[in-house]
């Protein structure tokens, strides 16, 4: 027969209880890393990647491709390798054009020393091809090799929120600026629309769980390995040839980043919100919280805008490659951010830390005098967010990578 436990068992037994509560918040503790809670670990853990890809280019050409070329890398060979190399591809042509065009006026230099010599249009041709082949055969590779993980995932997209900005900033070599070309204030419009591409997929993720690949991606990519190839047949005098008066081939370009980065985009992100909304296979996030991530990206513009607007140097004319790899920089930790949020199953940050010494230094800029001074704080703001933005990915990864007991670059578990 059963007796009723008496109190001495009963404060036994909540002794035990209250010891394996401590135990396990002392577990939880071990879990959390620098920029990784104990939450979002567990979000990971119970993450599944969903996305849907219904361009015709890439059902019918670029992954048939893919699938070709995955079979020539060897099996030992991690997926993360192939990411990184190709986003490393991808940065060598930023510092190429970087060191041999650091002001976007080469393009338009009638001496024709003075510009990126030909051979390297080419280079950077391949060099694209074969950056976009890797990004595109990494998925592949995982599940080739049995290695798909939510890092694959992470890793690929973190490159990719930096090789948004990478690659424009590159291109404006192409056509430099000036009286028959694009201005200044045109291309960093033309990159903040390329970044803002680039966000709304990442954002419309946030509200629907899926990630619907934008039609515009993969033909932006083959398109840009033959603008590079076209460059270095004819020169980049072809972008100042007049289709009609008025109207020069780069405006050609300049029209698709528009067309394409904005009203189509942005035309199929808000088709597929109301789609999951009304067939109820989004996250279910009330309006503020789905609006939420959208705050970071709107401040990035207000306050990139307000410094060049009110800078008595008019920085961005002296300074313009590092103002936009500040801007660049840190739109790709925003990103960064939101996907780990949207990965984790966690609300996404509001606010950036990054956002708040620029904050201070727009209330400032309009009473400095010294153009060195504000070049100087341009060049340490954008050392001090680089640094943090890879401390973050650094460590980022290895947090993840502790967690689900792999290695980023190996195939050996641990």
């Amino acid at each position: 027969m059963n007796m009723p436990p008496d109190s001495k068992d009963l404060s036994s037994l909540k002794d035990k209880s209250l010891s394996f509560h401590r135990l396990h918040a002392t577990d939880l503790d071990r879990m959390k890393g620098i920029y990784l809670s104990a939450e979002e670990l567990r979000g990971f853990d119970k993450y599944k990647y969903k996305s849907e890809d219904t361009s015709p280019l890439s059902n019918y050409l670029t992954h048939p491709f893919w699938n070709f070329v995955v079979e020539f890398f060897p099996r030992w060979l991690a997926p993360n390798v192939l990411t990184f190399s190709g986003w490393s591809l991808l940065f060598m042509i930023y510092a190429v054009t970087c060191y041999y065009d650091p002001h976007f006026t080469a393009a338009g230099d009638p001496d024709e020393s003075k510009r990126l010599p030909s051979l390297w249009w080419l280079i950077f041709a391949v060099a694209h091809f074969a950056a976009h082949t890797f990004d595109g055969c990494d998925g592949k590779q995982a599940r080739r090799t049995n290695s798909s993980s939510p890092l694959g995932e992470l890793f690929d997209h973190g490159l990719d929120s930096s090789a948004a900005f990478l690659i424009p900033i590159s291109l404006f070599s192409l056509f430099g600026h000036g009286p028959h070309s694009v201005s200044l204030w045109e291309l960093y419009r033309l990159m903040l629309a390329c970044l803002a591409g680039f966000y709304m997929a990442h954002w419309e993720k946030y509200n629907t769980g899926t990630l619907f690949l934008p039609w515009t991606y993969d033909a932006s990519q083959i398109a840009i390995a033959f603008v590079y190839l076209l460059t270095f047949y004819y020169g980049v005098d072809v972008w100042k040839i007049e289709l009609i008066e008025g109207f020069p081939l780069s405006f050609v370009f300049r029209w698709s980043v528009y067309g394409s980065s904005l009203i189509l985009t942005l035309a199929m992100t808000l088709y597929n919100l109301y789609q999951a909304r009304i067939s109820k296979t989004d996250r279910g996030l009330p309006l503020l919280e789905g609006l939420v991530p959208l705050l970071s990206f709107f401040l990035l513009i207000f306050l990139f805008f307000a410094w060049a607007i009110l800078s008595p140097a008019n920085i961005l004319e002296i300074q313009p490659r590092i103002f936009f790899t500040a801007t660049g920089i840190v739109f790709s930790n925003v990103t960064c951010r939101l996907i780990v949020s949207t990965m984790a199953n966690q609300r996404c940050q509001a606010v950036n830390a990054m956002f708040y010494p620029l904050f201070i230094w727009v209330l400032i800029v309009p009473f400095v005098r010294s153009t060195e001074l504000e070049v100087a704080i341009l060049i340490l703001y954008t050392a001090a967010v680089a640094a943090c933005h890879i401390h973050y990915g650094i460590f980022l990864v290895r947090e993840l990578c502790d967690h689900l007991h792999i290695s980023c670059f190996s195939l050996k578990k641990h």
